[in-house]
């Protein structure tokens, strides 16, 4: 079987992805399927479209197996305060995307957990792999490169860094 996309060498990577009924399979040369084979050599990320369109749930579950470092609880726990704060900040407007900076995340995540998990917040957020301000941006920066998330030209994972210290920001 040839590769899906050269259609020139034999295929050694077959791809099946499963939504409801429907099946989509996508069989890949080495050459082709490389980044899927070590999808951080030399410092790529992980290709999410690789895999097509998919459910929410689907594309975080990938996120976080291509990024272990995040539990998949960490990324909806984002998505649930980012959610919150545009709400927050722009209630009912028709705005399209409305723009969150990442010290306003900061703070709703902070709330969020507080008013969630209560003096459990630090050791909730421990456990799903976050520890510090940045592994927060480094969570939403997964969720852009999936295309769940947008961002603006100037946001960058810098904005995450420094927002709180942790034992200040949750005490148990």
């Amino acid at each position: 079987m040839l590769c899906n996309e050269c259609n020139e060498r034999e295929a050694t990577i077959h791809l099946s992805q499963i939504v409801g009924d429907k099946i989509s399979k996508r069989d890949l040369c080495g050459v082709c399927g490389k980044e899927l084979v070590d999808p951080f050599e030399n410092g790529r990320s992980f290709p999410f479209e690789a895999f097509g369109a998919g459910t929410t749930e689907m594309v975080l579950t990938r996120i976080a197996a291509a990024d272990p470092r995040y539990t998949k609880d960490a990324y909806h726990f984002v998505r649930t305060a980012l959610d919150k704060t545009q709400k927050k900040q722009f209630g009912g407007s028709q705005t399209m995307s409305p723009h969150v900076s990442g010290g306003q995340l900061l703070e709703s995540l902070r709330e969020l957990a507080v008013e969630k998990f209560g003096k459990n917040a630090k050791a909730t957020l421990n456990g799903w792999g976050v520890f510090k301000c940045e592994d927060f941006g480094e969570i939403v920066f997964n969720l852009v490169e999936a295309k769940l998330l947008s961002k603006q030209d100037p946001d960058t994972k810098a904005d995450f860094q420094g927002g709180y210290d942790f034992d200040a920001a949750f005490p148990s």
